[in-house]
């Protein structure tokens, strides 16, 4: 298992910025009824999520023994879809306050543990550091739609995202398609631009991560980091960052790299 390390200080602060940018969105809505293209929730309901989760995960990381679902996509999916119906609140300004007093709280009780302390988390028991950039992602990952569907600046930024990838490079050995890379043999190294490389192996369909190079590379992946977030979480399309060179790629076999962001789930 790969283990992306980021500084717990810029992820606290990291999180805070884009939970106020996140804020900044919602506050003034008189009407959260927006569709967020690509999903089937509202900016209201989504922003609703993410109001119920950081109080849950803020709760979750002070010890409080709390089961959200069993850890899978579709056990998620059904927990989310039972909380937003029980979670009716949809003002604007009353869950932005939600999100941001519950990522404080999530923060300040994180920075308190000591480092590798395992707390449970929707996804089950995780790394604090983990845990911490899990709160930041789940944010940006919902954040950003929101801000294309009330066509606002977006919430993601650089220095967000690379904090971020402790939880990214989690999501994606935990969630490999199964189907995607059946049979699949093929090694890649994904370099995050202004962070660091990461080697992805495949061996007839089974996943090994690492931070360092366990064979010959068949495609390398240079990535810009907003861009590769949008690509993963099915935000856009890849060729958009392609044709802007935010998503570069060489090696003996460099078309794998059309394949590559679809042999991971969202999470």
């Amino acid at each position: 298992m790969t283990v992306a390390v980021s500084d717990p200080r810029l992820t606290h602060e990291a999180a805070l910025a884009v939970a106020g940018r996140v804020g900044d969105l919602i506050r003034p809505l008189q009407d959260t009824s927006t569709p967020v293209p690509g999903t089937e929730w509202t900016v209201g309901e989504t922003a609703a999520h993410l109001a119920f989760a950081k109080d849950l995960m803020a709760r979750m990381v002070t010890g409080e023994a709390l089961v959200y679902s069993d850890g899978s996509r579709e056990g998620l999916a059904a927990a989310n879809f039972e909380s937003l119906g029980g979670f009716t609140e949809r003002n604007g300004e009353v869950l932005a306050g939600m999100i941001q007093a519950s990522v404080e709280a999530f923060f300040r009780t994180a920075g308190s543990l000591p480092p590798g302390t395992r707390r449970n988390s929707p996804l089950g028991p995780l790394p604090v550091e983990i845990y911490s950039s899990y709160v930041l992602a789940h944010l940006l990952m919902h954040g950003e739609p929101m801000a294309r569907a009330l066509r606002k600046p977006g919430v993601m930024d650089k220095p967000s995202v690379l904090a971020s990838m402790p939880f990214i490079i989690f999501a994606m050995e935990r969630f490999v398609d199964p189907k995607a890379v059946k049979n699949l043999t093929a090694a890649f190294a994904l370099h995050v631009r202004g962070g660091s490389t990461y080697y992805i192996t495949f061996d007839k369909g089974e996943p090994r991560f690492t931070s360092e190079r366990v064979r010959r590379v068949d495609c390398h992946v240079s990535a810009d980091p907003v861009a590769l977030l949008k690509v993963g979480f099915r935000i856009i399309q890849q060729w958009g960052p392609i044709a802007s060179f935010k998503l570069t790629t060489w090696g003996p076999k460099p078309w794998l790299a059309f394949r590559f962001a679809g042999l991971f789930l969202p999470p």
